[in-house]
């Protein structure tokens, strides 16, 4: 799949140049510089020898076979330059040269016809608009980027979608600390995306961990299917850009409203085991914790310190990500107390004081470490006149123990030199919140099982036709009962039919207006609850009828139901993201469902343990299960109706949003939907 990439035989740069400080000539002398083990050739139009490697005119003019083309040509040529390399079988194509689909719709049509040719000669292409890649691993030694820091050794892969993050993180690697084997910046991808990158990773043999620097999904599902089965046993971490509020998608109805294009990224990383970073520090250093140290056990921390503060932060953090402050026997105390100044803490976090020596710190790691009640050790050094940084560092490093103790070092400024000479790519912490951080991602990692039964498409399914705009409500009592989703009876009308009708019902009921283009009907004042007698009735269906016309919104029906009463209002809905497909929700509802945002979130492709986490993760989910000495209620209910919620929307693709809301959950522990909004 990219093995021409990462192990090219033969290297081609076409578009070099023998100009210092150019893109053609810097990626050249970086290939030689760091020590490539195969054959480079160079293309330019004067034929020049550059560095010492032959130049030819022309791709045609190379009189042996190229396993990797890298195009750094003036975008006005590149075309040409990718049609010479494809007729000459050229098979693995990194298209440096910018000015593509990042410029607009002339150069997006020019990117699509390049990955068109591409794909036609079956052959692969990293890029536009990248900065290259790195093989770091010594039988190849090829960095084909025009960066000049040279990366230490790992069994990390790393990819960027930004070059730009990516020279960041490259130029970094010597106070960092980051290492890694396998750099790939994919830029515009065009061709080759994540999917390829994680679906190579996870089949190499020497690849042990995968990072991931993303600014967009190319295909969500297909990433969650590679995160899925026997093949997904590496540790996957992510930094994904695009928090903000600007990254919502627009939508009408309450579930759309609720699925913004961050949350389901966080929802999809929660459910599949993929560890979410907010930083790429947080991303390199929890692989990097994978490679160096045993996976803790659990959630209970000790804290060595020879500060106050910087503990503070580091248990403030803990209790952030959900970490406990271990509560260690007596027997430890009493072994702490033997090591630790008189005037110093024995309790938990342990306090040396300034004055703690490096052999002081390794003694109290180990019997730390040692404690049952124990699962990890943070260990905090803050730089005093009398003690220095290195031989503290070296000595817990030093300590025997099958737990993670992870270090956080606040020293002068030299120290970091002295120990990147020394120690490069051996995991230290530089700020006291890092290591909870680190930890939960760990954690959460090893919480989430890699093979489950997960619920899938019904591929014998007959599907009704459906036509696109919201569903008729005859529409979406059809689809709901179809997938045993209780939804209450009810009976459409008009306003003329309504008044001949008016004396047939079993009041009180319920009276909604239908309109269209409303999905909050609360907002127009079009449900009535409660609703007594048929003069009542047909008075409110007119009152509805006059704020239609005062709002220019298109009434025609009204929908008369039983008025049911419930102990709680439930959501259960979903959408289909664009790129990870149909989402699956559950929390509170009723109209101010958006207001207290009690919502649980995750892909429609749900195991059993998903489902039950869904309820857990909610404040009404805690409530059905039972509070102040109540009873669990509907809990096996409200299961089976996020499972069937989910197989319709799994089956239905063309469905937008499902809204089901409010579901109510009655005394007697029975659900009834008594509204749904379904768009096409």
């Amino acid at each position: 799949m990219l093995e021409k990439f990462f192990y090219p035989a033969s290297v081609c740069i076409v578009g070099a140049s023998a100009k210092h400080g150019s893109i053609g000539y810097e990626i050249l002398n970086t290939i030689k510089t760091f020590g490539y083990t195969g054959q480079i050739s160079v293309v330019n139009p004067k034929q020049q020898t550059i560095l010492g490697f032959p130049g030819y005119v022309s791709v045609n003019e190379v009189p042996y076979h190229i396993d990797l083309a890298i195009i750094v040509v003036p975008k006005q040529f590149v075309e040409e330059t990718v049609d010479q390399l494809l007729a000459k079988q050229v098979t693995a194509l990194v298209l440096i040269t910018a000015g593509f689909r990042e410029t607009g719709s002339e150069g997006a049509e020019i990117e699509l016809r390049l990955a068109k040719k591409v794909k036609t000669h079956n052959a692969r292409m990293v890029g536009p608009n990248c900065m290259g890649l790195i093989n770091c691993f010594q039988d190849i030694k090829l960095n084909a980027t025009f960066v000049a820091e040279t990366p230490v050794e790992s069994g990390t892969a790393f990819l960027s979608q930004s070059g730009a993050l990516g020279a960041a993180v490259l130029n970094s690697l010597r106070q960092s600390g980051i290492a890694f084997s396998h750099f790939l910046s994919v830029g515009n991808k065009a061709d080759v995306n994540e999917n390829d990158a994680l679906a190579y990773w996870q089949s190499h043999d020497r690849i042990s961990s995968i990072a991931m620097y993303l600014e967009s999904f190319s295909n969500g599902r297909e990433f969650l299917r590679l995160m899925t089965g026997a093949g997904s046993t590496k540790p996957v971490a992510i930094v994904k850009a695009g928090r903000g509020s600007g990254g919502m998608r627009a939508a009408s109805s309450h579930t759309g409203a609720l699925g913004a294009s961050d949350a389901v990224v966080d929802a999809v990383c929660e459910q599949y085991g993929i560890m979410r970073a907010r930083t790429t520090d947080e991303m390199f250093q929890t692989l990097q914790a994978f490679e160096q140290f045993p996976v803790p056990e659990g959630s209970r921390v000790a804290v060595l310190t020879n500060a106050g503060g910087p503990a503070i932060l580091a248990v403030d953090a803990m209790e952030l990500h959900g970490l406990i402050l271990a509560d260690i026997t007596d027997k430890t105390k009493a072994t702490l107390r033997e090591i630790v100044h008189p005037a110093g803490s024995i309790l938990n976090p342990v306090d040396l004081l300034p004055g703690g020596t490096a052999e002081q710190f390794a003694l109290c790691a180990k019997v730390l470490a040692a404690d049952e009640n124990v699962d990890a050790v943070i260990s905090l050094f803050v730089e005093p006149v009398m003690v220095k940084p290195l031989p503290v560092v070296e000595a817990v490093q030093a300590a025997d123990s099958g737990k993670p103790i992870y270090q956080v070092v606040m020293p002068l400024p030299e120290f970091w030199d002295e120990y990147n000479a020394s120690h490069a790519g051996r995991l230290i912490f530089r700020d006291p919140a890092q290591p909870a951080a680190v930890i939960a991602n760990l954690l959460h990692y090893k919480a989430c099982p890699r093979t489950v039964k997960r619920m899938k498409p019904d591929v014998q399914l007959q599907p009704i036709k459906l036509r696109a705009g919201w569903a008729s409500y005859e529409l979406c009592t059809e689809l709901l009962r179809g997938y045993n989703l209780p939804f209450v009876n009810g009976k459409v009308l008009n306003v003329v039919e309504l008044e001949d009708h008016s004396g047939e019902f079993a009041y009180p009921v319920v009276l909604k207006g239908l309109a269209e283009k409303v999905s909050h009907k609360s907002e127009f004042n079009f449900v009535k609850i409660n609703v007594s007698s048929p003069e009542d009735l047909i008075e409110f269906a007119l009152e509805m009828l006059e704020t239609a016309i005062e709002h220019q919104v298109k009434l025609r029906y009204f929908l008369v139901q039983p008025v049911v009463n419930a102990k709680f209002e439930l959501l259960i809905g979903g959408f289909n993201d664009p790129s990870f497909g149909p989402m699956v929700m559950f929390g509170s509802g009723g109209k101010y469902v958006e207001t207290l945002n009690d919502i649980s979130m995750k892909s429609a492709y749900l195991s059993d343990e998903d489902i039950t986490a869904m309820i857990a993760a909610t404040a009404i989910g805690k409530i059905l299960h039972g509070v102040r000495g109540e009873s669990s209620l509907a809990l096996d209910a409200v299961k089976q109706l996020i499972r069937n919620a989910a197989q319709l929307l799994l089956d239905y693709p063309d469905i937008s949003e499902l809204d089901l809301n409010p579901v109510m959950v009655r005394s007697d522990g029975t659900l009834l939907c008594v509204d749904a909004r379904i768009l096409i």
